[in-house]
């Protein structure tokens, strides 16, 4: 049996008709004007035949949200004329090369310049009074030799070199407010005080309603940082023998759940320049197998059973709240694992650490507009991770019409997938700062 005959057109046709939804939320967002400002400090093109800064910022965040993870991907927009009529590159597209080039031309000083201004502009548009910042680190593995990759801590490829970015995450956005690229021997809280002077000026203080990290930011700088602000802070501590001692010693447990139990008291760590407030949970692990803490007291028969988690924090609110507040933490794990698998940020590594830091840091922003897509557009309340809203809402086949001085998109769509998109279009002609968000 013969295949299926093919041939070829010179049609203008792309598979990625959808993308006419993101480019009305991201120009109606404001975010194209803002880019386009001069104070910005965008590179400037070396010549008149040079590619728009602006251009190819949104080239390279649209390659992300479609999936790309080198610079090679980047390039393949130059031959999508579809895409490029979209989002009115008036000169098209770059290849990789041209990527390259933009991304060098991003020093120390440019990436503190312009990404703090984005995000100052990005969420002064949020409608959020009380923000819950979220602070954590991930590894990223290098292959090859580049700048800043170094070995650390890698629990999955102990040895490897790597990088060790620091991002905070807004909880109720679920958008990052900060991201920096660091070596890959950096320990979590390594440069932390001055990655919140930062994250201060993209957020004021007034807008911040909690503070949660995991143990490697628990340590005296940083909480007394944030106790002199002031703000709530929750951290996790880490399980050192005093503190253990002091678990076991500690008689007042009360229940709080079918086979949760919880304690507070004052305790001072090696280091602390003064007592503060520790809650612990311990957790039946006969009645939740799948529980997370730390196994403390295996040898000892009553407590063999038992894990335990402990919190430090300034907050005077009961241990039941405390313990349920820093457990919503949870959810900036999947904002990382969404940055990694969906978005690329694991790729787009150059030799250069601050052309990098550059791609990474745009790739923030690529996230931050896709969620400001889902919040506003999509309105679901489970919060699809990238690769579904691309099958979902992008992956359209489309192609260009004219018709004497006006050009139309055709999308494929039939029936019910039509009136889904027509809904949606019908959202984003209506979207405008600012942007409510809730709370809840």
């Amino acid at each position: 049996m013969n295949g299926l005959a093919y041939d070829f057109t010179d049609k203008q046709v792309s598979p990625w008709g959808g993308l006419r939804l993101i480019e009305e939320t991201y120009r109606r967002s404001g975010l194209k004007e803002f880019l386009k400002e001069e104070d910005l400090d965008l590179p400037i093109p070396g010549s008149n035949r040079g590619y728009d800064s602006v251009d190819l910022a949104e080239g390279f965040m649209v390659s992300t949200i479609l999936g790309a993870t080198r610079l090679a991907h980047s390039g393949m927009l130059r031959n999508d004329k579809v895409v490029q009529r979209i989002f009115g590159w008036k000169k098209g597209m770059g290849d990789q090369s041209t990527f390259s080039r933009f991304f060098k031309k991003f020093t120390m000083e440019r990436n503190d310049k312009v990404f703090p201004a984005i995000n100052r502009f990005w969420f002064s548009q949020l409608k959020l009074d009380k923000m819950t910042i979220d602070l954590d680190s991930t590894v990223i593995t290098r292959h090859g030799i580049q700048e800043g990759v170094a070995k650390g801590y890698n629990p999955k490829r102990p040895g490897r070199g790597s990088h060790h970015p620091l991002i905070a995450f807004v909880a109720e956005a679920k958008m990052v407010a900060n991201a920096w690229m660091r070596d890959g021997d950096s320990a979590s809280s390594t440069d932390s005080t001055y990655f919140f002077d930062e994250l201060q000026s993209i957020i004021p203080v007034e807008r911040i309603g909690l503070i949660r990290a995991d143990s490697g930011f628990c340590n005296e700088t940083i909480m007394h940082k944030l106790e002199k602000t002031p703000l709530n802070y929750i951290m996790a501590t880490r399980m050192t023998g005093p503190l253990v001692r002091q678990i076991f010693d500690h008689k007042n447990w009360f229940p709080v759940e079918n086979g949760y139990w919880t304690c507070s008291f004052q305790y001072q760590a090696k280091g602390w320049t003064k007592p503060r407030r520790i809650v612990v949970v311990r957790k039946d692990t006969r009645l939740h197998p799948k529980t997370g803490g730390k196994l403390l007291f295996p040898e000892i028969e009553e407590f063999e059973s038992y894990t335990y988690a402990a919190f430090a924090t300034n907050m005077d609110l009961s241990n039941e709240l405390i313990w349920h507040l820093y457990n919503q933490r949870a959810d900036c794990e999947n904002r990382i694992r969404e940055l990694k698998y969906n978005y690329g940020i694991e790729g787009f590594c150059m030799e250069d650490f601050y052309a990098t830091e550059a791609a990474f840091r745009w790739t923030m922003v690529a996230h931050n507009l896709m969620s400001l897509f889902r919040l506003q557009v999509l309105n679901h309340k489970h919060h699809p991770v990238l690769s579904t809203m691309r099958f979902q809402c992008i992956a359209i086949g489309s192609y260009l019409v004219k018709s004497g001085r006006k050009t139309t998109l055709l999308l494929s769509a039939k029936e019910k997938r039509r009136q889904f998109l027509e809904g949606l279009f019908a959202k984003v002609s209506n979207l405008s700062p600012p942007f409510h968000i809730s709370n809840a």
